[in-house]
């Protein structure tokens, strides 16, 4: 979800919700929790959605093999940037921030025999969120996947040596040889570019296939005398869960040799995750003694939920976001006169807020 599109949301919900609270001002601000569901009772238990914050790190596990002819590097092609040892790191690429959503098992509530209320039709995601009343099932939507891929910089399999090279009686002579063929590879990829040679590709096409070849072929050699990395890429996500409205965490950290490491372990430089809430807020009830209207609340409740910016930090890397927040909202009972009209209304519930989508006759 994107900056826009979550303001979008954030506004469509203070509208929806402005037309509700007055269709019930005379309901109670606060919904109390759900009493205990007795032996045999005909009730359906709902939960309002709780919002968890996913703060996804993508980093790079870098692996680092020498050459086995790394000795002779700055010897035969004048190269002092060569991996001497083998060794692996991590680096993190990118901090993301999104949200998932819960069943808040804190706030549940029941829906019993009422007059004009029929439970049947209310309507439950999996996990128990209310989603709808008197619509159409809701359509499972599947979870993306993106396979994450190793990128593959140099990793030559064998030694690309010719058979002289390879009878040498020593290794110098083995370095020597491999760098004599770099140095013929050059020289013909510089022949073929300025046309000095009797047989040339017979046409572009041709040419390209050539020239890749040539490439290939040094870089493997090349690697025989500076060293060659294989970059494995990874994410890793993790959830938290905003509950104070104020609040500042160190979720995790990462170490240059080992990756993400939890949230205590020292070798790593920390993670650190800020979350600056907006509880949201009621105006008091209107006073039915003047207008001498006083609405009967329904037993479904909808949720106006709070808001909360996102900060996350790691060295320079920082990312930060503003999101509606379920477990920052209050719960607001639907008057009962919405269920008992002529014709049955259609509901339609954010689940991942807890507030009114729409309301269709």
């Amino acid at each position: 979800m994107n900056r826009k599109q979550t303001t979008d949301m954030m506004k469509r919900s203070k509208v929806l919700s402005a037309v509700c609270v007055c269709a019930v001002c005379a309901a109670p601000l606060q919904a109390q929790q759900m009493s205990m569901v007795h032996e045999n009772e005909l009730a359906i238990v709902y939960y309002m959605p709780l919002t968890q914050i996913a703060v996804t790190i993508e980093y790079d596990e870098i692996n680092m093999q020498p050459g086995v002819f790394y000795q002779y590097a700055e010897r035969y092609l004048g190269s002092t940037d060569m991996i001497v040892e083998e060794q692996t790191l991590f680096r993190v690429t990118n901090i993301t921030t999104s949200l998932r959503t819960l069943a808040d098992t804190q706030r549940a509530y029941k829906v019993v025999a009422q007059r004009g209320v029929e439970s049947q039709l209310l309507a439950l995601t999996d996990e128990g969120i209310l989603y709808g009343y008197n619509v159409p099932p809701q359509a499972a939507v599947p979870c993306p996947y993106r396979p994450l891929m190793a990128r593959e910089v140099v990793t030559p399999r064998s030694m690309p040596l010719l058979e002289e090279q390879m009878l040498a009686n020593s290794t110098a002579k083995m370095a020597e040889g491999a760098a004599k063929q770099i140095y013929q590879l050059r020289e013909t990829r510089l022949n073929l570019l300025s046309g000095d040679v009797e047989h040339a590709p017979a046409d572009g096409q041709a040419m390209q296939l050539v020239m890749a070849e040539l490439d290939q072929r040094e870089r493997q050699l090349t690697a025989l005398f500076v060293g060659s990395k294989t970059i494995q890429h990874h994410s890793k996500t993790i959830y938290y869960t905003p509950r104070e409205v104020k609040s500042e965490e160190i979720i995790c950290r990462f170490s240059r040799y080992t990756g993400v490491v939890a949230p205590d372990d020292l070798s790593g430089e920390p993670v650190s995750l800020t979350v600056a809430g907006q509880q949201q807020a009621l105006m008091p009830a209107a006073d039915t003694k003047k207008s001498g209207k006083a609405q009967t609340p329904s037993q479904i409740y909808y949720n106006l939920p709070g808001s909360a910016t996102v900060l996350v930090q790691y060295g320079s890397i920082t990312t930060e976001n503003t999101y509606p927040v379920a477990q920052y909202g209050v719960a607001i009972p639907l008057a009962l006169d919405l269920f008992t009209a002529d014709k049955m209304p259609h509901i339609y519930f954010n689940t991942q807020t807890g507030n009114i989508s729409s309301i269709q006759k």
